[in-house]
Formats: C-alpha cells, structure tokens, sequence
C-alpha cells in the first residue's frame, strides 16, 4: 500500500490529541470506583476491537472477492488475520497477549485511579519518562546498547524522579508503574505479528468475558459489594451510564488512528509527536483539576523535560547517521 504521510501525520496528532485530553473523560465520572471504570473499559473495549477487526475482515475478504483496492486507510498486511486462518477462531488466546492483556489491565487501573483521585500531573510524567523506561528495557532485555547522549537521557530523568521522591516526600510509584507496565508491555507485543486492533481485541479476549460477568453482575444482583459503588451502570445516572458504555469507542478509537499513522509514516517520526498527549495531560491536570506545579515538581519535570530533549536529539543523529 502506498504511504500517505499527510494521512499520517493527521492520524497521529488526532490519536495523540484523544489519549491526551481522555482524563477529562474519566474524571467526568470520578465518583465511579476506578476497578468498576476499568471493568467498563475492558468489557466495551473488547467487543468494540473485535466488531472493528470483523468487519476489517469482511472488507478485506470483499475487496480480495470484487478485485477492488481496500478501503483507504486500510493496509491487508498490517493485519495478518485477513490472510491466516490460523489465528481464527477469534476465542483463542495466546500465551504472550494473554501477558500483555494483564499488564495493559494493570496500567489502566492505575491510570483510572490516577487521573480520579487527583494525580493526572503523575500520570503525565509516566507518560514523559516512558520512551526512556524504553530505552533502559530494551538494554536489559534485548541487550541493547546506549550511546553516551542516551545514558545522559537516562540520567536526566532519574534524576527527574528522585527530585519529586524528595520533594513530595514519597515515591512517584503511580508514574513509575504506568511507565514499567507500558513498556514491559510493549516488550511482549514485540512477540505479536497481529494489527494494532487485533492485537488488542486478542489480549482483552483473557480478561474481557470476565469483565463482562462483571459488568452483568452489577446490574442484575442487588445489593453487590460496597467497594464496587453498587454498580453505576443503568442505574438511574444518566452520565455515568452514557460515559461506560463509550469507554469502547474512546478506547479503541485512537488505537485505530495511530495504526493509520503507523502505517503512513516512520515510528520516529510518531514518537515526536507522542508528547502531545502527556503535555495536554499536564495541562488539564493544572489547569482543568487544579493539581500544584509547584517548586515539589516543576523542577521536576524540567530534568525530564531536558532528558527527552537530549533523547530527542540522540534519535535524530542515529537517524541521519
């Protein structure tokens, strides 16, 4: 398929622009308990991003059928599942999504709870820090080397951290777990030769029925345990039931548009643009939820800041080079 970089460059600004100001999504709901956010997430976001790669497939299969181009924006080789029926029936889990469908319910749990409870700025510099959480993962488990800019990347960054452990007077662990989980889970999604969709429709497969018992549990048995709020869902509040029943389409949404991008432009070039979505999390944090970027964090976030610039630059020079 011929690449489009204009539709690319769109498609990632737009998928980097929704995961940014997606906290404003789930605050609307903060009074829902986080785990129960998250079942939603989980349970809609799995049969959202199995009905997207169905019918991608019956697109695909009418194209192959008429001897017509696909649909624009659609590539039959970035989703293997259009030509192996090996990977079908769709109920069949792999031993690595069913990995790195665990951690990615790990990290949105955290992120949920995160961004509702008053810590999007922590979020946020999850977000920063995760291309050079990367780094440090791949030397340790591919073996990859860094160069001298990338070990002083690194170093701006730790010492980013350990500033906000000292001046907030703990350990930034929301930060550092969704920026461990992220990238230990695209450690295993390096293991997957599905599309992006796809590949998330197969890792929610292990957790999304469980989701969805839970989900039918709420609604249908009274008087359900008190942590879980009693269940949200169709139970009078309008709002809330509107905002978990989307939690799908929010989810897979930019996934789809970063796939797009994914396709029709460089990584690299994707990764600059991905700071879009912790800086409009950062704002929001400040400006929306009213969280202190005080003296405790600015400076902060200032060494990261500086890390990701020396990082940036790194990439470039290997790029050209």
């Amino acid at each position: 398929m011929e690449q489009n970089p204009v539709r690319g460059v769109v498609s990632a600004i737009a998928a980097f622009v929704l995961w940014g100001v997606l906290p404003l999504y789930w605050h609307t709901i903060n009074y829902v308990p986080a785990f129960e956010i998250t079942m939603h997430r989980v349970g809609w976001g799995f049969l959202t991003a199995w009905a997207v790669v169905l019918w991608r497939r019956a697109v695909a299969r009418g194209s192959r059928s008429a001897a017509v181009p696909p649909a624009a924006g659609y590539a039959p080789s970035d989703d293997p599942a259009v030509g192996d029926e090996r990977l079908w029936p769709p109920f069949v889990v792999y031993r690595w999504h069913l990995l790195s469908g665990l951690l990615l319910l790990a990290n949105w749990l955290t992120y949920i709870w995160a961004v509702n409870n008053g810590h999007t700025l922590d979020a946020s510099l999850a977000y920063y820090i995760n291309p050079l959480v990367n780094v440090v993962v791949g030397m340790a488990i591919f073996g990859e080397r860094l160069d001298r800019l990338q070990w002083v990347a690194v170093a701006f960054a730790v010492a980013g951290v350990i500033y906000q452990t000292i001046g907030l007077g703990r350990v930034p662990w929301i930060s550092l777990t969704l920026a461990g989980t992220f990238a230990f889970f695209g450690v295993v999604k390096k293991r997957s030769t599905l599309g992006s969709i796809h590949s998330m429709a197969v890792e929610l497969t292990a957790v999304g029925p469980i989701a969805l018992l839970f989900i039918g549990l709420t609604i249908v048995v009274s008087g359900f345990p008190a942590w879980t709020g009693g269940g949200s869902f169709l139970a009078g509040d309008g709002t809330a039931t509107g905002i978990l029943l989307g939690a799908g389409v929010a989810t897979v949404t930019p996934l789809f548009l970063f796939g797009v991008a994914a396709r029709n432009i460089r990584l690299s070039d994707v990764g600059f643009i991905q700071y879009i979505g912790p800086t409009l999390m950062l704002i929001i944090g400040v400006a929306a939820f009213g969280e202190p970027l005080d003296y405790r964090r600015f400076p902060g976030f200032l060494l990261v800041w500086i890390g990701l610039v020396v990082y940036t630059y790194s990439t470039l020079r290997r790029r050209n080079a």
